[in-house]
């Protein structure tokens, strides 16, 4: 028996799971990417829709996004879409241990961040509801004598992921990007949710706040 074969099996750096209790392990040190594996809410057309952006409190979410929403021209799906972030706001606020969350709710129709990168962030929840979702790569290791293999990978529409960025993770910080779709005429309906800024890392976060 060789040395390689006495060696514990390579932890994934990426946990997926189909109820919300995944996105907890965002917190293990060896995980980089948390997925929520769920259908997508139904959205109609998005002509109109133009981007919600605010600071809220968790309490508030809900009643703030929906009048956010009535800003837009009406459609049936907006207070499903609205009642689902505030879920959403809820869970990250309760991982994050956080009073308050930035929240954005953005159409997408050409390449936004289209660059593989990592987030100069802790940790940032992304949601695609409608289109493309965002693409990461994800890195295996067969053995220890083979090189790391990395793979384009993307969450389905619906699906909810934690990023872990370079505050928490440093180099280790999942590497990811916006799905290049300019000249597709594909259109996305993109959620982030974001920590807000601690005043050291205010302008670094600034910076960072492009979309995902």
């Amino acid at each position: 028996m060789t040395d390689a074969s006495l060696l514990a099996p390579v932890r994934s750096h990426v946990h997926r799971a189909r109820t919300v209790d995944a996105l907890a392990a965002i917190f293990d040190p060896d995980v980089n990417l948390a997925i929520w594996e769920r259908p997508s809410v139904p959205v109609g057309a998005l002509g109109g829709f133009g981007t919600i952006q605010m600071t809220t409190t968790v309490d508030r979410a809900h009643e703030e996004l929906t009048s956010a929403f009535a800003q837009l021209p009406a459609a049936a799906w907006h207070a499903d879409i609205a009642a689902d972030i505030a879920v959403l706001t809820t869970s990250f606020a309760a991982i994050m241990a956080l009073s308050h969350v930035v929240i954005r709710l953005e159409r997408v129709v050409g390449d936004a961040c289209k660059r593989w990168h990592a987030d100069y962030v802790s940790v940032r929840l992304i949601c695609t509801y409608r289109g493309s979702g965002t693409q990461w790569i994800e890195r295996s290791v067969e053995s220890p004598d083979v090189p790391v293999v990395e793979t384009p990978q993307s969450l389905d529409a619906g699906a909810v992921g934690l990023f872990k960025g370079r505050v928490l993770a440093g180099e280790h910080a999942i590497i990811h990007r916006s799905p290049p779709i300019a000249g597709t005429g594909e259109e996305r309906l993109l959620l982030v949710l974001d920590c807000p800024p601690p005043e050291e890392t205010a302008a670094l976060w600034a910076s960072a706040m492009q979309r995902g």
